[in-house]
């Protein structure tokens, strides 16, 4: 493994403390350092910053007005000292082998500069019902989640930050731009990331916000690609 490299992890936070232990535990449960742990707190309004402060020192704790996780992520990233940057939703959790997985791919490919791994879902007890009518319809393979990506800084240094302006589908707008940087990406065979399936999950709210999204990103990028940067 490269050991001069570490890695940032940063976890956004809204009204999640719930499961907030668990999340951080599976970072602190990687067989890989080192790590480094930031939660962003984005203006939650419960008693989440009461866990937050519950978890002393074993993290790098951070607070802010509400605005969307993409902004959480992007003061996470702005305050963290690793060469390489993950992502944990407050309510997944990673499998200790996630991140030593993925940094071997670094090692093997040194162009590489972004890995997506595979994501498997589970239900809390209160659910179970819907496991089991919906369960099919959501695919284990899934890689387009936040969880599942490790990034190196450079890329991010090349792409700017996310996309504040965008409630749910910010990696898909910032991925697009790996795509015109010409990001190296690789996906790779192994599920490494559990999610969470729960009363308030970000997914259950899209409605018509994630057709708005997806309007702005096609606009977006369309501007990038005109030579004088206009609509």
């Amino acid at each position: 493994m490269p050991s001069a490299e570490s890695i940032s992890c940063v976890v956004p936070i809204y009204n999640g403390g719930l499961y907030l232990e668990e999340a951080v535990a599976s970072i602190e449960a990687q067989s890989w350092g080192p790590v480094e742990i930031i939660v962003v707190d984005d203006g939650s309004t419960d008693d989440t910053p009461r866990m937050i402060a519950g978890l002393g020192t074993r993290i790098r704790a951070f607070r802010k007005e509400n605005g969307g996780s993409a902004s959480a992520r992007n003061l996470g990233m702005a305050h963290a000292s690793g060469s390489f940057f993950a992502f944990l939703d407050a309510d997944d959790e990673w499998k200790p082998e996630k991140l030593a997985v993925q940094m071997a791919r670094f090692e093997h490919r040194p162009e590489l500069d972004l890995s997506l791994c595979g994501t498997e879902h589970w239900w809390i007890p209160e659910l179970q019902h819907e496991a089991e009518t919906h369960s099919s319809l959501l695919n284990d393979r899934q890689t387009g989640a936040f969880p599942t990506v490790l990034a190196r800084r450079s890329l991010f240094e090349r792409t700017g930050p996310l996309d504040d302006t965008l409630r749910h589908l910010d990696l898909v707008e910032w991925m697009l731009r790996v795509k015109d940087v010409g990001g190296v990406v690789e996906t790779i065979p192994d599920t490494l990331v559990r999610r969470r399936i729960h009363h308030t999950n970000a997914s259950r709210q899209r409605g018509d916000q994630e057709i708005q999204d997806r309007m702005v990103i096609a606009r977006k990028r369309m501007q990038r690609r005109r030579p004088d940067g206009r609509g």
